[in-house]
C-alpha cells in the first residue's frame, strides 16, 4: 500500500470532522462522540476504539498511518473524551458495545457503507470483539491490539470481588480511582504526564493529542474527561459473555499481543485461537501501550494483516 507522506504523526485536526449522536440504546439519551475522516474512494472504512482512561484521538497516530483512500471513524468509549458517562454505577461492557455498535451503524450509513474494519486497543479491543460477535454484519474483520481478554478464571474472580465489594479495595482500582484529575492548565498536564511511566514512551504528538482530547477546561483548570472513579470501576469490572463472544465470533479476528504486557493476555489469545478457527494471534509491540508508543509501526503491521 502506498504511503501518503504526512509531516504529522497524528491526524491533523483540520482533516477530521467531529460527530455526536444520541445513543438509541440508552434510556438516558446519552451522547456518543467521535471523529471521522472521509475517504477518497470505496475502500472499507476503519473504525478505531481506544483503551480505558484514554480517548479516541489517542489512536490518531495509528489512524494517520492509513492512506487517505480509507474513511476513518474514531469513537470515544462511553465515559471518555466527548462521550457521556453511563448513569449506572457498574460499568456494563456489553452496554458499551451496544452503544458503540449503534453509533458505528449510523456513521456507516452516513458514508453509504455497510461494514467496517474494527481496530480496538485494550478495553476497546474487547468492546470491538463483543460488538462483532453481536453484529457481524457491521464488521468485515477485526484487529485487536493487546485486548484485555480476561481468562475465565479472572472473570470468575472478578465476579466474586464484585459480589462482595472487595473489588473496591484492589490495588489497581484504588490507585486509578485516586489518580490526579486536574491541573492548572494543559501545559502543566502535558509536562507531568510525560514524566509518568505509563506515558513517558508515548510518541510526543500522540501524548499531545491525548491531552487535547481526553481533558477539557473546567473552572479555570484542566480536567480529565474520564472520571478516574469510572476508569477504576471499569478495571474492577468484567465483560459478561466474553468467552461466548470469543467462541461465536464469525468474522476474521487478528490479535496482536505485546511482549511486555499483562500475562493473561497472551494466554487468553492462544486459548481464543484454539477455540475459534476465525481467530489468529501474533506477537507485536513492546508494551501494552504500543499503539501510542509505536503508532507508525502499528499502522504498518495492521496494513500487512489487511493485505494478506
Amino acid at each position: 500500500m502506498a504511503h501518503s507522506h504526512q509531516a504529522s504523526t497524528v491526524l491533523p485536526a483540520e482533516s477530521l470532522s467531529q460527530w455526536t449522536l444520541t445513543d438509541p440504546t440508552s434510556a438516558h439519551l446519552h451522547q456518543i462522540h467521535g471523529y471521522a475522516r472521509a475517504g477518497q474512494n470505496e475502500e472499507t472504512p476503519i473504525h478505531f476504539l481506544h483503551g480505558n482512561g484514554f480517548s479516541a484521538l489517542t489512536l490518531s497516530g495509528v489512524a494517520a498511518g492509513f492512506p487517505t483512500t480509507h474513511s476513518l471513524i474514531l469513537t470515544d468509549v462511553p465515559g471518555h473524551g466527548g462521550s457521556d458517562q453511563p448513569k449506572h454505577r457498574m460499568p456494563d461492557w456489553q452496554g458499551m458495545a451496544a452503544s458503540v455498535t449503534a453509533s458505528l451503524k449510523q456513521q456507516l450509513q452516513a458514508q453509504n457503507q455497510s461494514a467496517a474494519i474494527g481496530v480496538g486497543h485494550s478495553l476497546g479491543g474487547v468492546i470491538t470483539l463483543l460488538a462483532a460477535a453481536r453484529s457481524p454484519e457491521l464488521f468485515q474483520r477485526i484487529i485487536l491490539l493487546d485486548p484485555v481478554l480476561f481468562s475465565p478464571e479472572i472473570i470468575l474472580a472478578q465476579q466474586v470481588m464484585r459480589a462482595t465489594g472487595v473489588w473496591k479495595r484492589s490495588a489497581l482500582v484504588r490507585s486509578v480511582s485516586r489518580r490526579r484529575n486536574r491541573w492548572p492548565d494543559a501545559e502543566a498536564m502535558l509536562a507531568e504526564l510525560s514524566q509518568k511511566s505509563l506515558y513517558k514512551d508515548w510518541h510526543p504528538e500522540v501524548l499531545q493529542a491525548f491531552v487535547d482530547s481526553a481533558s477539557k477546561d473546567v473552572d479555570g483548570e484542566r480536567q480529565l474527561c474520564c472520571d478516574p472513579r469510572w476508569e477504576g470501576a471499569i478495571f474492577g469490572s468484567y465483560p459478561r459473555g466474553l468467552w461466548h463472544a470469543v467462541r461465536s465470533v464469525k468474522v476474521p479476528v487478528d490479535i496482536l499481543v505485546a511482549e511486555n504486557s499483562y500475562g493473561f493476555i497472551a494466554k487468553s489469545a492462544r486459548r481464543a485461537a484454539r477455540v475459534n478457527r476465525h481467530i489468529q494471534w501474533h506477537s507485536f509491540g513492546r508494551t501494552h501501550c504500543f499503539p501510542m508508543e509505536q503508532p507508525q509501526q502499528t499502522a504498518e503491521k495492521i496494513q500487512q494483516l489487511l493485505a494478506q
